[in-house]
């Protein structure tokens, strides 16, 4: 029992590990999408922009700000699908975290028996 439980054990701790750098991936990719939306919007601050409006400066403002306000929605929807996917990573982890506290508390139960037996032996 004692070597399936230090199986379950590693096997735990490594899905915390994978859990843990999977959450960090997402928090790095929503952060570099934050900055890509600052930017989208220093350029178009606008949320619609007519296909043929004009700006001084720019040959063909319209079809640009579209284009960026466009970019804008996926972007949304990208960090959207990030924020879902970091609440079901962390809810697995939560679990993953109570498991392996299971686990050292049953361990725990274990060195403390083995210790009254062997207080009683002596």
């Amino acid at each position: 029992m004692k070597h399936s439980m230090d199986k379950s054990v590693r096997s735990t701790r490594f899905a915390i590990a994978d859990l843990q750098k999977r959450i960090a991936v997402l928090d790095a990719t929503r952060e570099d999408l934050q900055r890509q939306m600052r930017k989208l919007n220093e350029s178009v601050p606008e949320a619609e922009v007519d296909p043929n409006a004009q700006k001084e400066g720019y040959v063909s403002y319209g079809s640009y700000a579209s284009s960026v306000i466009k970019r804008k929605e996926n972007l949304i929807q990208t960090l959207e699908d990030i924020d879902r996917q970091n609440k079901d990573l962390s809810a697995d982890l939560r679990i993953a975290l109570d498991a392996l506290d299971s686990f050292e508390r049953v361990r725990a139960r274990q060195l403390a028996a083995k210790a009254e037996k062997m207080a009683k032996r002596a």
